[in-house]
């Protein structure tokens, strides 16, 4: 442990010898001076002094307490008086220096190094007080910089007025400094009654505040009740959101905007164009606060010259306001009024003192008189289409009028060329049909005059053989000709072959009704086929059934025909057998059927598909045809 350094203020040399020879004899390093003169000048130099030892009698001159007040003034170091006297004045006035205590000469020793030990632990007490007092004061500042300069409004209500605001809140409000904004009226700032209440369920308050200037942003704040200067008060702390206020703003503006879009698309579907312009330019007088609407069209009107065409008003400016009875809607656009500037411009046209514009034009008897207008014009293709424009909104039309206006006024010439577009395809739609069942009804003519043209000429022609071969080729033609009206009567490209097998039969049918002893029937599954195949489909049914006719009962004997349908996994099976006289599969053909079978083969290749004849009772024909995409 280091000694401890007390300077001894001793007038007296024998007695001051003493004293130092006893303190050094309990482990103190002592230096002494004779006067308070000298205890001054020491204390100055001598930093590693611990305490003085002071007399307060030093004889002439400087008394003791004198010097200490001088040492104390300069250094904060513990004083400890020695004194022969106990009177109550000397006392006070040791007390009032700030001494660590007052020592009576003859008090002893142990009185002596007692009071040492007090004041050097009273010194180190007090010591620790001013420093934690230093770092207190250094807290207190630095946090009062902090508030001061914090890049957040911070404001402290009482009584409904401000009391305090750091420097941030003092310009959010449009003060200088902070101070300019004490004993302010929190009612002069703020457009709610009392917003700075603090609420435990919702602390967060978002609200509008009022600047000196007049002024007004968006603030966000946080509510604290708290203690000022021993009175309740409310902390307030809070943020500048009107950026995002703004922002936010501006998206529902846009999500309503896109949404009123997506109405009117909707809108348009079911409705026709002057209903739909109608509905946009409602709206359009809607969000722009006016109280007149109109569009216009801008078409071509010959050589290098156009004229405007009035296509719709909104629903205000025909039932409340235009009472014009007989009104031009077409005339050239070089005659239009100043309302047309923007097509002549092409570009938006605001008029907000519409009275104090030149060169503008008169009404006719019953119009609207207008008071401000807006005007946009539809460019395509470096050209202006039409007009939109708004009229007598009760303040001054801006940019973001401009920009509403804009969009509809393109989005009314979206619908206008659809649903133009969809009428022409209508009316095409309309004149194709007409013209496709033109066709199909002179098809069925043709294939009825060659129908009857084949049976016309079997009938006269007396070669048996050409006879047989004309009312084949019939039979042929008669096959095509169902096929075609079976496809008429379908609305896919698909045929059913349940349909195609009924008419072939009942034709053929009809076609040997004249030998009267053989009967035809059949069984079918409900099967589908594509127009192309179905038809090689038809043809080969066509020629299985009538070579059962004509080489399965000679002589005109008594039989059955059966024909049948089956769909086995992705492949159909046609089967078309008799009971008559057979066939020889050795000879390769019935007598006189060589076309017949060439004409089978030819098709069941073009279908990928494959033919068997067996010989049983009479005769059976199978194909088996694959379907694609089974």
């Amino acid at each position: 442990m280091d000694l401890k350094k007390i300077l001894l203020v001793e007038d007296e040399a024998l007695v001051a010898l003493a004293e130092a020879a006893s303190l050094k004899r309990n482990g103190y390093e002592v230096v002494t001076a004779r006067s308070g003169l000298d205890a001054i000048e020491m204390t100055e130099k001598d930093p590693s002094l611990d305490l003085v030892l002071m007399d307060i009698d030093l004889g002439e001159g400087m008394d003791g307490t004198e010097a200490a007040q001088c040492i104390l003034n300069k250094r904060n170091i513990p004083i400890l008086f020695l004194s022969n006297h106990s009177e109550a004045e000397i006392v006070d006035r040791t007390y009032q220096i700030g001494a660590y205590g007052y020592i009576l000469k003859n008090a002893g020793e142990t009185v002596l190094l007692a009071s040492l030990r007090m004041a050097f632990k009273l010194h180190e007490v007090h010591q620790r007080q001013l420093e934690t007092e230093q770092a207190l004061v250094s807290l207190q500042a630095y946090y009062d910089s902090v508030i001061r300069k914090a890049p957040i409004s911070v404001y402290i209500v009482r009584d409904g007025k401000y009391v305090f605001a750091n420097e941030y809140g003092a310009s959010l409000l449009g003060y200088p400094s902070p101070e300019e904004v004490q004993g302010t009226s929190v009612k002069d700032t703020i457009e709610h009654a009392n917003p700075f209440q603090a609420d435990p369920v919702d602390p967060s308050q978002r609200f509008r505040i009022y600047r000196k200037d007049g002024k007004s942003i968006w603030m966000e704040s946080i509510s604290v009740p708290i203690e000022y200067q021993k009175r309740p008060a409310t902390l307030v702390i809070g943020r500048d959101i009107s950026a995002t206020v703004e922002v936010e703003e501006k998206l529902q503006k846009e999500s309503y905007l896109y949404s009123s879009r997506s109405e009117l698309l909707e809108y348009s579907f079911s409705h026709d164009v002057s209903q739909t312009l109608r509905k946009v330019i409602d709206l359009v007088c809607a969000l722009t606060e006016s109280s007149l609407g109109f569009f216009h069209l801008v078409k071509p009107y010959g050589e290098g010259t156009e004229s405007v065409v009035l296509h719709a008003w909104s629903t205000d400016t025909i039932e409340k306001y235009c009472t014009v009875k007989e009104f031009t809607a077409h005339y050239p656009l070089e005659k239009a009024g100043v309302w047309a500037d923007c097509a002549r411009q092409m570009r938006p046209v605001i008029h907000n003192d519409y009275g104090a514009v030149e060169n503008r034009k008169g009404f006719p008897e019953g119009h609207p008189s207008l008071i401000r207008e807006l005007t946009v014009p539809v460019i395509r293709a470096n050209r202006c289409v039409a007009i939109l424009g708004v009229g007598n909104k009760a303040v001054f039309y801006n940019e973001e009028n401009v920009d509403i206006a804009s969009r509809f006024a393109d989005l009314a010439w979206d619908i206008v060329e659809r649903k133009t577009g969809e009428l022409s395809l209508q009316l095409s739609e309309r004149e194709q049909r007409f013209l496709l069942k033109e066709l199909r009804h002179r098809t069925k003519n043709t294939f009825h005059q060659i129908l009857s043209l084949a049976s016309l000429q079997a009938d006269r022609e007396t070669e048996e053989g050409a006879h047989k071969a004309l009312l084949d080729m019939r039979n042929r033609i008669s096959v095509l000709a169902g096929l075609y009206e079976t496809l008429q009567g379908e609305e896919s490209s698909t045929v059913s072959l349940k349909d195609l097998i009924q008419r072939i039969c009942s034709g053929l049918s009809k076609a040997f009704d004249f030998r009267g002893k053989q009967t035809l029937s059949y069984d079918i599954e409900p099967v589908s086929m594509d127009s192309r195949s179905a038809s090689a489909f038809g043809l080969i049914l066509n020629e299985l059934v009538t070579n059962a006719y004509k080489h399965g009962f000679p002589e005109n004997r008594e039989g059955t025909i059966h024909v049948s349908l089956r769909r086995k996994e992705n492949r159909v099976i046609l089967t078309v057998e008799d009971d008559g006289v057979g066939f020889d599969p050795s000879i390769g053909e019935r007598a006189g059927g060589r076309f017949g079978l060439e004409l089978i083969d030819t098709l069941v290749n073009q279908l990928q598909a494959t033919f068997k004849i067996q010989r049983t009772i009479g005769t059976r024909a199978m194909v088996t045809i694959p379907l694609p995409n089974a």
